[in-house]
């Protein structure tokens, strides 16, 4: 046999070997995307039916339900999404107690087309009184409020009754640095909560009780104030305490602004 036919032979034998080869490696490309669809649709189809929809992104908000892994996500998308499909949400909740808010046109950009008078969730009412809010932020207040509830049963022995707060509406500017931006109180998207009254009659002060005396009565104050904190964390695009600076020494600044922070 000559060169050349040899040299023909080995380029045929090495090009079939190549085609075997790719064709082998394709085969197996296929089968490992075949199996990761179908484990990602096994996780999908038995995480709905056996995790709790709070825990699950693409599910819907469900208001009533505890916080979850991913409630801010599902409440961020209802603050995306059309007014009409948040105040659905508030008149499908068992507990919200919370009417339609009349349109505010306020001074300049200032005020709200869409909002609610939140007076409180279930038992909680707010002090000294109802809240303009606008419909997500009320949403995360009902869901929060039954967090606190949770929180005081269990570390303080005593269920929540009243929250006290500064308000939420305030046609102004960001205060303390140094931006002339609007405060998301300037559209009541933001609320300011200074402490909590539980059923026992007992008063716990973000001011007074944040860095309290070391009593076991004020350590048991602490830790509960910051676990509300880590809670609205959970749920607010932006959570500012006492730890955040002296501006917010006596107060929690929670709202649903296009920012992120949990101070």
């Amino acid at each position: 046999m000559s060169l050349e036919r040899r040299k023909r032979r080995w380029r045929l034998f090495w090009s079939d070997k190549q085609a075997r080869n790719r064709r082998r490696k394709a085969v197996k490309r296929w089968g490992r995307g075949a199996f990761i669809f179908a484990a990602l649709a096994a996780a999908l189809y038995f995480s709905d039916k056996h995790i709790a929809h709070q825990h699950l992104p693409w599910r819907s908000l469900n208001p009533d339900a505890p916080i979850g892994l991913a409630t801010k996500m599902q409440l961020t998308r209802v603050a995306l999404s059309p007014s009409s499909s948040c105040e659905a949400l508030a008149l499908q909740s068992a507990s919200l107690n919370s009417l339609p808010a009349p349109p505010k046109d306020g001074d300049g950009p200032c005020g709200w087309t869409v909002a609610r008078l939140m007076y409180g969730t279930g038992g909680v009412t707010l002090s000294p009184g109802e809240a303009a809010l606008q419909c997500p932020l009320a949403l995360g207040q009902h869901i929060w409020l039954r967090e606190i509830d949770t929180l005081a049963r269990e570390q303080l022995s005593s269920g929540l009754a009243q929250v006290y707060h500064a308000g939420s509406y305030n046609c102004r500017r960001q205060r303390g640095n140094g931006s002339s931006a609007w405060s998301e109180h300037a559209f009541a998207n933001a609320f300011d909560v200074t402490g909590f009254k539980l059923s026992d009659g007992r008063v716990i002060s973000v001011l007074k009780d944040w860095d309290g005396k070391a009593s076991d009565e004020s350590v048991k104050r602490r830790k509960f104030l910051r676990d509300v904190r880590d809670a609205a964390c959970d749920i607010f695009h932006v959570t500012l305490s006492p730890d955040f600076n002296a501006a917010h020494a006596d107060h929690f600044h929670l709202d649903m602004g296009p920012y992120s922070s949990c101070r």
